[in-house]
């Protein structure tokens, strides 16, 4: 008979499996100038990141092709999978940031106070991978993979317009850790900062690549902000 993994090894697997890797875009040339001081933001604003359903790749096992073949809603897959993806990334930076200190909010729950740093991106790949693989065999098989860029903004007041201050690289697969470690029975299912993981009977939405990616950025934002001396 299945029996649930306890949330806290749950979540200390889940975050072992996934790897991500968040790399600044531009490092500074050696010699060059400090970065401008900026004054500590009244709000950190987390803005949902874009994703177009074409950068979708939905989950490659048999019966879920078959299922969408049969159904004709790929199209519509696709859309609910970035959405999702989208929308979870968001809940889980806002709490990973909140979670270390610093006062973040969803952009629809942001105030008109300033300076504000703003929090902003794009997704360029989703790639479900194949659930089953990495469930039943693992070790890098069936791999599922999350990647884009996000961008750092400081807004002064009101009236001027946000400039950019920092920009970083996005990537995180599911790693290459063997099967069977989550206990997969038919409907298993948690959540993972605010993100959907099902069981291999079901389609995959939200991989914790999302959760691994929101933490990773977190510590780049604090990292950011310390070395700013907002910390």
């Amino acid at each position: 008979m299945f029996r649930p993994i306890p949330a806290l090894l749950a979540l200390l697997l889940l975050g072992a499996c996934a790897q991500a890797t968040v790399a600044p875009l531009a490092p500074p040339a050696p010699g060059q100038p400090a970065a401008e001081r900026l004054p500590a933001p009244a709000q950190i604003v987390v803005e949902r990141f874009a994703l177009h359903p074409s950068q979708v790749t939905l989950d490659s096992a048999p019966l879920l092709r078959a299922q969408r073949a049969v159904s004709g809603d790929d199209r519509a897959a696709r859309r609910t999978a970035a959405e999702e993806a989208v929308a979870g990334f968001q809940t889980a930076l806002v709490a990973a940031l909140r979670e270390r200190g610093l006062a973040a909010v969803p952009a629809a729950e942001a105030s008109p106070a300033t300076p504000r740093l703003l929090v902003r991106g794009r997704f360029s790949a989703l790639e479900e991978g194949n659930r089953a693989r990495r469930t039943v065999v693992g070790f890098g098989l069936g791999a599922s993979r999350v990647a884009g860029t996000a961008m750092l903004a400081f807004q002064d007041s009101a009236t001027t317009e946000p400039r950019q201050v920092d920009s970083f690289a996005l990537d995180a697969d599911s790693g290459r850790m063997p099967g069977g470690v989550l206990g997969a029975g038919r409907g298993a299912g948690m959540v993972v900062a605010g993100t959907a993981i099902r069981g291999a009977a079901g389609e995959v939405r939200g991989p914790q690549e999302i959760g691994a990616l929101a933490r990773g950025t977190a510590d780049r934002i604090v990292a950011y902000a310390t070395a700013q001396g907002w910390r």
